[in-house]
């Protein structure tokens, strides 16, 4: 048997054989001319890509402490060294205990496109998956993969290789490209999914594929509305940010869900282990006992000088403290003490001081994934909030902030029982939500902000950081995206590199997130 290791170096290295016999197992070009055999190669992609995406462990805490929406104060998941400030750089050596933070990814995600690249091949050769509706399916399903697969890593590392189903290996090694023409490839596939959705119409069950019920206009809803993700996302600073084309965000978001999207978790088969690590509870005395929210994600809605006087404190010498806000996602009516709907209160210090004291938080996160819920129920992974939040992001930077209020308000009413923002941002107030880092009242821009952050915490491990980097919100010299593993470019006898630190390529710069894109009240 030949079998295609995903693992992109081992199949670029043409001068090693990578001939494996099995006889009890067929090689893939039999494989692939099965009907069904083909399409579970599609209809179980998905599983392989979830757990890289922000949905496991790795890259999520790495992800997440770095873009300071979650602190942690262990070292499990590459989380210590990434999240220590003052930061460094990124470690990409082979040996690297905590290689996973970049390895995870890149091979899970050339995992899922080997997958079905092999259907999409035997497809394109002519594969009649039972009729043409099936056929249909598994092609247009398989291109969703394929695109969502590649949008990530463009969304991750500096380069990478498309691999689609029109390249031979055989024929020698496809060439790294670098990521916007990754990023261009991918909503390439996931258009091409979209078009091949549209010449059928079909269904996709709950307990597999996507693990959602879904339709075909569901279906293409859901492409159109990680194409809005990968336009954004893969910004790697504000003046990349500044130059997505926000009308085409504008478009695809309108094209996108109108219900959110949350597989439906099966234990052993698909579950989602950052939520469930978020919200972990050991005792009832240590809720989120693994990592904790942030200061700087609940931080802005103080309504004392709690946080002000917090983060002017220098770094070694902060302590954690209770806020006081009226956002009822973080606290109840009754009291500072009183849990809010998403987050609440612990005094508990769970962190060795000996890693710092500003890894302390006293806040716990209840909103998902405790008990068994993280492997039982529907998983929230894509929200109408973030392509709300999106939306409201286009419409302020081209220049139509007072369309934007609305979205705006959608989440600040209904879940943080807010007073509405206007052009000026929140009421000028005492207790205002959110405020700036000198205690004035915030502007629209950081209303916004606010408001993507609080309805995206727990969804998702990893997009904090990619809206922290476009937001110019990182801690300097932070990495703003990750180098090619060190343990692919040794076996392609390439020369390793690294990003991050004082003075290294792609280190964020020092963070001005309150700078407005465009004038507002209230902003610099």
């Amino acid at each position: 048997m030949r079998r295609l290791i995903p693992i992109l170096a081992l199949a670029l290295v043409s001068c090693q054989s990578l001939e494996v016999t099995n006889p009890n197992l067929p090689d893939r070009a039999r494989a692939t001319q099965q009907p069904t055999a083909a399409e579970s190669f599609v209809s179980t992609a998905f599983r392989t890509w979830w757990p890289v995406a922000g949905h496991d462990d790795y890259p999520s805490w790495a992800f997440a402490t770095m873009a300071r929406e979650i602190t942690s104060g262990f070292a499990d998941f590459g989380q210590l060294e990434v999240s220590a400030e003052p930061r460094n750089a990124w470690n990409n050596s082979p040996v690297n205990a905590r290689r996973n933070v970049n390895e995870s990814p890149w091979q899970g995600m050339y995992r899922t496109i080997s997958s079905v690249n092999d259907a999409l091949t035997a497809i394109e050769g002519g594969l009649l998956i039972v009729d043409t509706a099936r056929t249909i399916r598994t092609k247009a399903v398989g291109k969703f993969i394929q695109g969502i697969s590649h949008g990530y890593l463009g969304l991750y590392f500096d380069k990478a290789v498309v691999v689609d189903e029109t390249v031979d290996l055989d024929a020698g090694p496809p060439p790294f490209v670098p990521y916007p023409e990754v990023i261009a490839a991918a909503i390439a596939q996931l258009d091409a999914a979209i078009s091949t959705a549209q010449t059928s119409n079909f269904t996709l069950p709950v307990d597999s594929w996507l693990y959602v019920a879904m339709s075909r206009d569901q279906f293409v809803q859901l492409a159109n509305s990680f194409v809005a993700r990968l336009l954004v996302y893969s910004a790697r600073s504000r003046a990349e940010r500044a130059a997505v084309d926000w009308n085409e965000v504008i478009s695809r978001v309108d094209a996108g869900i109108k219900t959110d999207f949350a597989p439906v978790a099966q234990v052993d088969i698909l579950w989602d282990d950052w939520k469930r690590l978020v919200a972990r509870v050991r005792t009832a005395s240590r809720p989120s006992d693994f990592g904790r929210p942030a200061y700087w994600l609940l931080g802005p809605a103080d309504s004392t000088n709690g946080f002000v006087n917090w983060a002017a404190t220098p770094v070694a010498n902060r302590v954690a403290f209770q806020l006081r806000t009226k956002d009822r996602r973080i606290q109840g009516a009754g009291g500072p003490s009183t849990p809010g709907t998403y987050v609440g209160y612990n005094n508990n210090n769970i962190f060795d001081p000996s890693r710092g004291t500003y890894r302390f938080s006293h806040y716990y996160f209840a909103r998902y994934g405790t008990g068994t819920s993280w492997q039982t129920g529907p998983e929230p992974a894509m929200l109408v909030s973030e392509m709300d939040l999106l939306k409201a992001e286009a419409l302020i930077r081209l220049n139509r902030a007072n369309e934007a209020i609305p979205l705006i308000n959608k989440t600040r009413i209904a879940n943080g029982q807010l007073p509405p923002v206007t052009i000026d941002g929140p009421p000028d107030e005492p207790g205002c939500v959110p405020r700036k880092l000198n205690g004035a009242c915030g502007s629209l821009w950081d209303a916004l902000r606010h408001e993507k952050k609080m309805e995206g915490v727990g969804v998702s491990g990893v997009i904090a950081y990619f809206d922290a980097r476009g937001w110019q919100a990182l801690p300097e010299n932070t990495f703003v995206q990750l180098p090619v593993p060190g343990s692919e470019l040794a076996t392609l006898l390439l020369p390793n590199y690294t990003f991050g630190g004082p003075g290294g390529e792609s280190s964020a710069p020092a963070p001005d997130p309150e700078q407005c894109p465009v004038a507002l009240p209230r902003c610099p």
